[in-house]
């Protein structure tokens, strides 16, 4: 069981990484909405939406209440492994937008473009409009 769960409350920062900050897609664009939503799940992707519009407030991170985030977004309240927040944050841990450390996390504050293992999840029709809007994916982001 992760340690972060065992608090109330947990503290979440930004993750600076240059590369995905300035080739990166905001948490709550077109992009993030019409690709990686197929990848990180619906619960995900508005948790990184929340955590985006409380970054913007709080550039330099806040207290994110557990319990009350996990009703706001539909999900279990539950503490511990089986909660539905907690899963949603390992899944953003696996994914690489979110580091954990100890009752806290660092969140991407941009996604980076999908990389070709993450466009092969996607339906057909996604991938051939990802190919046209999207050609290459810049150096070092995948």
């Amino acid at each position: 069981m992760s340690s972060s769960f065992t608090h109330s409350s947990l503290w979440i920062e930004p993750w600076l990484d240059i590369m995905t900050e300035e080739n990166g897609y905001d948490p709550r664009s077109r992009y993030v909405e019409q690709f990686w939503l197929g990848v990180i799940g619906p619960t995900a992707a508005w948790l990184m939406r929340y955590i985006a519009h409380e970054l913007e407030k709080r550039p330099d991170g806040f207290e994110l209440w557990v319990s009350a985030t996990a009703l706001q977004l539909g999900i279990s309240p539950k503490a511990g492994p089986r909660g539905g927040l907690h899963r949603t944050f390992q899944r953003l841990v696996m994914f690489r937008l979110a580091a954990e450390g100890h009752a806290s996390y660092a969140i991407r504050r941009r996604l980076p473009p999908l990389n070709h293992s993450q466009l092969r999840r996607l339906p057909k029709h996604l991938q051939r409009s990802h190919s046209a809007h999207h050609p290459l994916t810049p150096a070092g982001m995948a």
